[in-house]
């Protein structure tokens, strides 16, 4: 009997529960506790008048994805509602009903002064809906076509993304620090000032250096010039100066930078001068021969070498010649003897050139 009696009981509650959520309408609101409360009461005493009962969720946030499918599984409401309220205080009603795929959507204005006056418009809303679905209306529009202002509202007022990182631009290599030319060769044009009344030498020469195996920056030097014929008159005689210079020194490059290095040269230089004594007019003196002096100086030097490329490098020097013994020049006579030349002992100079590699 207990069995029988369970078998016919359990499918009539399940039947007045079916019957029950007939006549349900699930409220969904998204708003603070307060307030959904508040409105679902506006919406009872509406509805109550209709014979339904309200049900209400309140939520955070209306998830859009409820507003695409009908419930599956369980006995359906006459009706779900979602309501939610923006920033302003406008709020949306979405209605679906649970015979039809149909979704009403409908906006109320805000009225930030009368809070009451927006609760009882929804549910006047609400009352109106469910009078015309309960009389066989059909309210809304096909979901679909509902929900695509839905979703054209919510990618207008979704944040802007971000633009794509642009993929990184490499930047140009660096160009890396002019390296000296391992073996080198160039003319040059030096020019050395003697001092004594503003004599000067100068002439055409040749410099070869190279960098020490396995350095970056010691290096040897080889320059090798020829001085123009120099002609200088101290009454009663004169004499006529040709010079042959030789060089070696040891370079040390001081700084690199991108299309420029600097370097410095210390050494030693091997001048050998062609002294050719003469006699000023209607003078008779006698003269000595013409003869080679050998003399050993020190030299200095600072070259800017500038990078032109493929061409090699063109590079000036500064630097000075070092003569420790004083050499000078004479005219001996019985009654003493006079300076012809007497140059400085540190003599300037300065060569211009260029480097082929």
């Amino acid at each position: 009997m207990l069995l029988l009696l369970g078998l016919v009981a359990f499918p009539a509650r399940a039947h007045a529960q079916e019957a029950e959520r007939e006549r349900t309408i699930l409220l969904t609101v998204a708003a603070p506790t307060a307030e959904a409360e508040q409105l679902a009461a506006v919406a009872r005493e509406l509805l109550q008048r209709l014979a339904m009962q309200v049900v209400l969720r309140r939520v955070e946030r209306i998830d859009v994805r409820e507003l695409r499918r009908a419930l599956v599984g369980e006995p359906p409401y006459f009706a779900r509602v979602w309501i939610t309220f923006g920033k302003t205080g406008k709020a949306r009603l979405y209605l679906e009903h649970a015979a039809r795929d149909r979704v009403l959507v409908r906006d109320v204005a805000d009225d930030a002064h009368n809070p009451e006056l927006v609760r009882e418009e929804l549910g006047h809303i609400l009352q109106t809906a469910v009078e015309g679905l309960k009389a066989g209306e059909e309210i809304g529009a096909p979901r679909d076509e509902a929900l695509k202002q839905v979703d054209a509202e919510a990618a207008a007022s979704a944040p802007p993304t971000p633009p794509a990182a642009a993929a990184p631009v490499a930047a140009p290599p660096a160009r890396p620090a002019a390296r000296p030319r391992p073996l080198r060769f160039g003319p040059r044009y030096e020019l050395v000032w003697l001092g004594d009344g503003g004599h000067f030498e100068d002439g055409p020469g040749a410099v070869l250096g190279a960098l020490w195996p396995g350095s970056k920056r010691v290096g040897l030097e080889l320059a090798g010039f020829f001085r123009r014929p120099l002609k200088v008159t101290k009454s009663p005689v004169g004499a006529r100066l040709q010079s042959l210079a030789f060089d070696a020194l040891l370079t040390f490059e001081t700084w690199q930078g991108a299309h420029a290095h600097l370097r410095v040269a210390a050494g030693v230089e091997a001048d050998f001068v062609r002294v050719s004594p003469f006699a000023s007019a209607a003078e008779d003196v006698q003269l000595a021969p013409t003869q080679w002096l050998k003399l050993g100086l020190g030299r200095v030097a600072l070259t800017y070498a500038h990078d032109i490329g493929s061409l090699g490098d063109v590079e000036v020097t500064l630097g000075a010649q070092l003569d420790p013994s004083g050499t000078r020049f004479v005219f001996q006579r019985s009654s003493g003897s006079t300076d012809v030349l007497s140059p400085w002992p540190v003599r300037p100079l300065l060569s211009l050139g260029v480097t082929v590699p």
